[in-house]
């Protein structure tokens, strides 16, 4: 679920934190990249649990009506079309959401109005009113696209829903659209047996030894880089460099040295993306430059081996 350019941004940010700060120890921050990786999850399945609540907050209000002193004809037999939809169904039954909710104490019951008014939104809503009245009995599809489009238009486009989240968890700012698009995607895969098959927070094991190996090393070696970048920036004082750029360097130096089996073309053009757009507005230059000249100073140290035999290839393996 988490790509490793995700892993990449997040050891960036960790490490610039460590360098503002430095009387913390590295293992707190070795802790608090644990803490940023997991809140992707967490954001994951909080997102799954809104749709939850608020499926639960349209059935209460099914049963209210039901139970009113005088109730009308629509009232008693209310469309249960969305309430009874397998897709919405396979959400709310899942046991990996159940259990993880569970065990992670993921709720929304603090912002019982803000799922009130999810709620109503989607029912005053055209595309939930089309769904709703259609003669024919819905398809597969269509069972799918009204939750995606309740992710789309409604959750997605709701300020509120940002706001309890940015309360909720420092984590999450850079993480939103990311993690939603995740449970877009993860709905869009529901197939005809109506399983969910909720996503790993890892593509693999390599990912897991990746993103923590890339941070112990990069700390490790901090010092070190720091000589490399003022011998290779001959014409810039190390101290006017941006700080984010020498974090963005040091996690370069770091990949070229340490991870064979990445090419070299794919860490130039992670950490040059990443200068583009976290660091000033002339630092992907800069950083494309400095790091062109360390690839060719540690090919003819001998320090750049690549297991494909070829430091330029490209991305073959979604590193």
């Amino acid at each position: 679920m988490i790509s490793r350019r995700l892993l990449r941004i997040k050891n960036m940010h960790i490490v610039y934190a460590w360098l503002r700060n430095p009387e913390g120890s590295i293992e707190q921050y070795h802790k608090e990249l644990q803490k940023s990786i997991t809140s992707f999850e967490d954001l994951y399945y909080t997102f799954f649990q809104l749709l939850i609540e608020i499926h639960h907050y349209l059935l209460q209000e099914i049963e209210r009506k039901k139970a009113k002193h005088l109730p009308t004809e629509e009232e008693l037999n209310p469309n249960m079309r969305f309430i009874e939809n397998p897709a919405m169904q396979a959400i709310v039954n899942d046991e990996q959401i159940q259990s993880y909710v569970r065990n992670n104490h993921i709720t929304w019951n603090d912002n019982t109005d803000l799922v009130k008014k999810l709620a109503h939104e989607i029912e005053e809503s055209n595309f939930y009113n089309r769904y709703m009245v259609r003669e024919e009995e819905p398809d597969h599809k269509a069972h799918k696209e009204v939750i995606i489009t309740i992710l789309t238009d409604i959750i997605a486009a709701s300020e509120s829903v940002f706001e309890a989240l940015e309360e909720k968890s420092v984590y999450w700012n850079d993480d939103i659209e990311l993690v939603l698009s995740m449970n877009i995607r993860t709905v869009e895969r529901i197939k005809r047996t109506y399983r969910l098959k909720p996503m790993k927070l890892f593509k693999n094991e390599a990912d897991q030894e990746f993103v923590y190996a890339l941070f112990r090393k990069t700390t490790a070696h901090f010092k070190d880089h720091q000589e490399i970048i003022k011998k290779t920036a001959s014409n810039w004082e190390l101290d006017r460099i941006a700080l984010m750029d020498k974090v963005i360097i040091a996690l370069g130096i770091t990949e070229l040295r340490n991870f064979p089996e990445i090419p070299v073309r794919v860490t130039l053009n992670e950490y040059i993306e990443m200068a583009k757009f976290y660091s000033t507005e002339k630092s992907n230059t800069f950083v494309n430059g400095v790091l062109d000249k360390i690839v060719l100073q540690l090919k003819n140290n001998n320090e750049l081996n690549k297991i494909d035999g070829s430091i330029f290839d490209k991305d073959k393996n979604n590193h």
